[in-house]
């Protein structure tokens, strides 16, 4: 038989559960209200920490003239800059290249001419209007619906045997000539199909006279002569020359004795950040065109067998960078070049960026890592301007 409990005693039990669950009630309520939200606190104040330490600054170690922070170049790095010296001739570009950009700007500005008594020859750059029909079904075509379409005689674009067809007829001929497009033709409809081409030959380019008239009409940015477009690509040539024979120079010159190492490891971070960068940009370019990424990795991209190896590459590479960095200083330094802060803003505005933009660069990199670009360029433009040249 089962014991029954008298009213009394189940009244104070039950008075005595209900004070155990206000208990409990309030402890919860302390534990949602405090304790909580200063486990919260405390995780955002973590994740704070580990951004604050992760994070990448580019100007971390950097100066706002553009100089490592708290490094005496001389004290990781020598350069012999003074004994520079290079002969003008060595310099100069060749007059075939001159010849070569000279053609190439003429080219440029050929337009296709109509007259009739010219003819096609191999190497010519013609315009005309196709239609290309297999089994007489209409394949490919350009047309003044489609617009026209140019190509150089003896490229194979279409194949040989239609370069072969078209040598020799004139501007305003109507022709139609059997081929067979090779098996690996970039157009799959027509790659191993034979099929005819009905053509009209619209023009043969024709290069312009290389004049004055030549110049002003579409380089008087430049020059305004024939002459003094030559010169100017002249010089283009010996001022390029010149800062590949000062580059080549300051790393034959000069002895690497150590390396700023917060400054090194704060390289290879920014290695890394700009591969992850290079990787994203390719990879969004593939999802566009193939609807994947190519990429998984950074050490995909540049074709390592492993993670490994990927990172002994950034390790040379920021090892290279910091080496640059160094030589520069030296010589700036040495020099007692000055690179202020309203000059490092001016030359960026000259480059083209307006105020917004550099702002933007600014807020992204820091300043010291922009102006330590204009510093290495004012050593260059320093050494370009003192440096020893002989006949």
């Amino acid at each position: 038989m089962s014991a029954e409990i008298s009213k009394s005693k189940q009244k104070r039990l039950d008075q005595a559960q209900n004070r155990k669950n206000q208990k409990t009630k309030k402890a919860m309520v302390t534990f949602w209200s405090i304790v909580i939200p200063l486990m919260l606190i405390l995780s955002i104040v973590a994740a704070i920490v580990v951004y604050q330490r992760t994070k990448l600054n580019y100007s971390k170690y950097l100066t706002n003239d553009g100089k490592i922070r708290n490094v005496n170049a001389a004290d990781y790095v020598t350069v012999d800059y003074e004994s520079f010296s290079f002969k003008k001739s060595d310099l100069l570009p060749s007059d075939a290249t001159i010849d070569e950009d000279i053609a190439y700007a003429i080219s440029t500005h050929a337009t296709a001419s109509d007259d009739a008594t010219l003819t096609v020859k191999d190497g010519d750059r013609v315009k005309v209007y196709y239609t290309t029909t297999v089994d007489g079904e209409v394949v490919d075509s350009a047309s003044e619906e489609t617009n026209s379409r140019s190509f150089t005689i003896g490229n194979a674009e279409m194949t040989e045997a239609y370069d072969k067809a078209i040598i020799g007829k004139h501007p305003g001929d109507d022709f139609s000539v059997e081929v067979t497009f090779p098996a690996d033709y970039s157009n799959a409809t027509l790659a191993g199909k034979t099929a005819q081409i009905d053509t009209q030959l619209l023009g043969i380019y024709v290069d312009p006279e290389f004049n004055d008239e030549f110049v002003m009409t579409y380089y008087s940015d430049t020059a305004v002569t024939a002459a003094g477009y030559r010169q100017s690509l002249i010089d283009k040539y010996y001022e390029q020359n010149l800062q590949q024979a000062l580059s080549d120079a300051i790393d034959e010159k000069s002895t690497i004795i150590s390396y700023p190492s917060d400054y090194l490891e704060n390289m290879k971070k920014v290695i890394h950040a700009q591969d992850k960068e290079q990787m994203e940009y390719y990879n969004n370019m593939y999802m566009q065109y193939t609807g994947s990424a190519v990429y998984n990795n950074a050490y995909e991209m540049y074709s390592y067998s492993s993670e490994a190896e990927y990172e002994a590459h950034v390790a040379e590479e920021a090892q290279r960078r910091t080496e640059d960095a160094l030589k520069l200083q030296y010589i700036y330094e040495k020099a007692g070049l000055s690179n202020p802060e309203n000059e490092v803003r001016a030359k960026y505005l000259e480059a083209g960026y307006d105020d917004a933009t550099f702002a933007q660069l600014q807020e992204e990199y820091g300043f010291g890592y922009l102006a330590q670009s204009v510093l290495s360029e004012k050593v260059l433009d320093y050494l370009m301007e003192t440096v020893s040249i002989t006949e």
